[in-house]
């Protein structure tokens, strides 16, 4: 008798799990007040790409003190989208920083009216908004058949 398996994989996150994950870095974590904001989190790899994540003494990494200009800047690239092109997404804006000028993305999250501060490449390889889709129920069928 063989067996043949139906490898359907269906991955499921939400915001709270990608950031206990280290996907997602809550701003709240940085200031309470961001949490009046429209912005919720930005992706580990923005911070890590643009130079705001660095070692700290322990062999961890520390998040600069520089980071609030990111914020405020993604929060004005924000603002100037919802004026111009409301709901037109991703928002998208040129932030300075450590690491030079880079191109940023702003799109809706899980949380009503909330969004994810993240890279362009961050949408591809799924660490932003991919993630955080909500996960298709597969079609009803037989994970094993006899053949």
């Amino acid at each position: 008798m063989r067996m043949k398996k139906d490898l359907t994989v269906t991955f499921s996150s939400n915001d709270r799990q990608a950031a206990q994950d280290g996907i997602l870095f809550p701003l709240t974590a940085v200031d309470s007040a961001y949490a009046t904001g429209p912005i919720s989190y930005v992706t580990t790899n923005l911070l890590e790409q643009l130079g705001y994540l660095t070692p700290n003494a322990f062999g961890g990494l520390m998040i600069s003190p520089l980071v609030a200009e990111l914020f405020a800047a993604a929060l004005e690239i924000f603002k100037k989208a919802e004026k111009t092109e409301p709901g037109d997404y991703p928002y998208v804006g040129d932030v300075e920083s450590p690491a030079g000028t880079r191109t940023v993305y702003i799109s809706p999250n899980r949380s009503p009216g909330k969004h994810t501060l993240y890279l362009p490449e961050d949408r591809r390889t799924g660490t932003a908004e991919t993630r955080r889709r909500k996960p298709r129920m597969p079609a009803r069928r037989k994970l094993c058949r006899r053949v």
